[in-house]
């Protein structure tokens, strides 16, 4: 069990994550910066970490707009490269928080990302994975013009290739 766990780049990237920061907080830091380097490599073969860039995405009635993807650390940024009456060019349209599980350096609970999407045999098959993993976020929402801009919770979906990927607004009910 321990060679393939060893194997998983979801489960190198944590525990060594977790150990970086442990170690870096009890003053050991050449041991940090071992199992940092060893984050960084696992973390090169996660595919929730490698859409930087440009993409294309689907903004209902506002049709198609382009969002450049980065990354500050373990949070995902995505700003509007094309905007609307309501999002404009420049601004964040979500963010999504990649940390792995109870790993956050603030001290707070972090239980980690909503558990993933199981798929169906027939939606398993066309994208080639039972499993879609889930990242918690919060998406951006105004009122054309830009007025009254506020945060709404959302997740990232990791449709599991080089593709895709998608955001959903949670829609709060009253």
């Amino acid at each position: 069990m321990r060679r393939k766990q060893a194997r998983d780049p979801h489960h190198v990237y944590h525990v060594t994550t977790v150990a970086a920061r442990m170690a870096h907080r009890m003053g050991v830091h050449e041991k940090a910066q071992r199992y940092h380097n060893v984050s960084c490599r696992a973390k090169k073969l996660l595919l929730q970490f490698n859409l930087k860039g440009l993409w294309v995405g689907k903004y209902g009635s506002h049709g198609f707009e382009m969002i450049n993807v980065t990354y500050i650390g373990d949070h995902l940024i995505a700003y509007k490269v094309t905007g609307n009456h309501n999002i404009l060019c420049g601004e964040v349209t979500f963010t999504a928080n990649l940390s792995p599980p109870d790993s956050t350096s603030n001290g707070k609970d972090n239980n980690g990302p909503p558990a993933p999407i199981i798929l169906l045999q027939a939606s398993a098959k066309k994208w080639g994975t039972k499993r879609l993993p889930r990242y918690s976020g919060k998406g951006q929402t105004a009122e054309p013009g830009y007025k009254n801009p506020k945060y709404l919770k959302g997740q990232l979906v990791d449709i599991g290739s080089e593709e895709y990927f998608s955001f959903a607004w949670i829609l709060l009910e009253h």
